[in-house]
């Protein structure tokens, strides 16, 4: 199994006095066909957790570029692991099968956008899992 990633964006962002701008899917996305369906933004309110899931065959990719979390996943059963993200110069990959979720501790809302690519012929494209 492929590892997941996290994406140092530094030297992808464009900043200037006016803001910033990015690409996120340029160069990542080998289905552009499917995006419409699967790009989507999230927000997640302070004190709150999504996902707790997983994708049995599928990628998933989450674009964090608004507010602070806790990403939490699990490469093995029982190997739990987590790492803080932030801002909008992180793009995290997450590979078929890995668990996941995302905890706002706050105190402002986190924003991202995600997306997920491949076909998947399980029944259900998002299984639950508890990751706390």
């Amino acid at each position: 199994m492929e590892a997941l990633q996290f994406i140092d964006l530094a030297g992808e962002i464009q900043e200037d006095s006016r803001g910033f701008s990015f690409y996120p899917l340029k160069g990542r996305v080998q289905d552009p066909g499917r995006l419409p369906a699967d790009f989507h933004l999230v927000s997640i309110a302070p004190g709150q957790t999504r996902g707790n899931h997983l994708h049995p065959e599928r990628w998933e990719w989450l674009y964090p570029f608004h507010g602070r979390g806790l990403f939490r996943w699990e490469p093995r059963p029982g190997d739990r692991q987590e790492q803080e993200v932030s801002g909008r110069r992180l793009l995290i990959r997450i590979p078929p099968g890995v668990p996941h979720a995302l905890h706002n501790p706050g105190p402002e809302p986190l924003y991202l956008l995600a997306w997920r690519e491949g076909e998947s012929a399980a029944a259900a494209d998002s299984v639950p899992y508890s990751l706390g």
